[in-house]
């Protein structure tokens, strides 16, 4: 088993769902979480000179697989590994190679891309999952903008500028794992969850006795506030949003 970095990881507190008085507010939470530590994974990736990767680690508090790096001035860091990494690769900036990183004008049309930042120096926020990955489709330089298309399906305007890491995010099978029992739900904190619909109408606004073949009426609680189909940002939020989104993600 490979040891902990101490000074890279730190301690969580298991939450149960509770607020200060006790009382219940998240249903789903709780039931008794393993214990585990936060590892301090690297997401912005300043440093730009070369380094080895020491080993490729799980990590529990993602799906991805996260590998310690050590640089040549002898920091080490986590950061999260891209699929094809191993151990005793050596990862250079300077070359464009899988899980170096590089600025978005840098990428080739078509190039497979995840940790992308979504503002200039705020470290990375797009495709950080497992298997995740991002496409660049066009450059425009007049702009300085690149056109990406996101997992989602959604094609966004980004800052040329802003970094990406060239790859895939590691372990791309997780999605084909299937739950064996019970109790690995309840070891990652979740809880057992009641369908609204068998709930009654003052607790779930899908509650109600009208029985599984009756036709439900719109949702809404109990002040009659319709709860769906209706936008919950504002008009300005949607407004600055459709300034930077291309075209919209696929509806399921």
């Amino acid at each position: 088993m490979n040891k902990l970095i101490k000074y890279l990881s730190f301690g969580l507190k298991n939450k149960t769902g509770v607020n200060f008085s006790g009382h219940r507010t998240v249903l789903s939470k709780g039931a008794g979480r393993s214990k585990r530590k936060f590892r301090l994974i690297d997401f912005t990736r300043l440093i730009q000179i070369p380094g080895i990767i020491l080993r490729i680690e799980y990590d529990p508090n993602r799906s991805a697989n996260i590998a310690l790096v050590c640089y040549k001035n002898g920091f080490l860091s986590y950061i999260i590994a891209v699929n094809g990494m191993h151990e005793n690769m050596f990862i250079n900036n300077g070359f464009l190679t899988s899980g170096s990183v590089k600025e978005l004008k840098d990428f080739d049309l078509g190039s497979f891309i995840c940790c992308i930042e979504l503002r200039k120096d705020f470290g990375a926020k797009i495709s950080r999952s497992a298997g995740c990955f991002s496409v660049i489709l066009s450059h425009n330089k007049k702009l300085n903008k690149v056109v990406i298309r996101l997992p989602s399906g959604e094609e966004r305007l980004l800052k040329s500028s802003n970094t990406a890491v060239l790859g895939v995010v590691s372990n791309v099978n997780k999605k084909f794992k299937k739950k064996r029992k019970a109790s690995d739900n309840l070891r990652l904190g979740k809880k057992p969850n009641v369908r609204g619909v068998a709930k009654n109408c003052v607790d779930h606004p899908h509650g109600g006795g009208r029985g599984k073949t009756s036709p439900l009426v719109l949702s809404s609680n109990f002040t009659r506030r319709v709860l769906k189909g209706v936008p919950s940002a504002s008009g300005k939020q949607l407004n600055k949003r459709k300034i930077w989104v291309v075209k919209e993600r696929r509806k399921k």
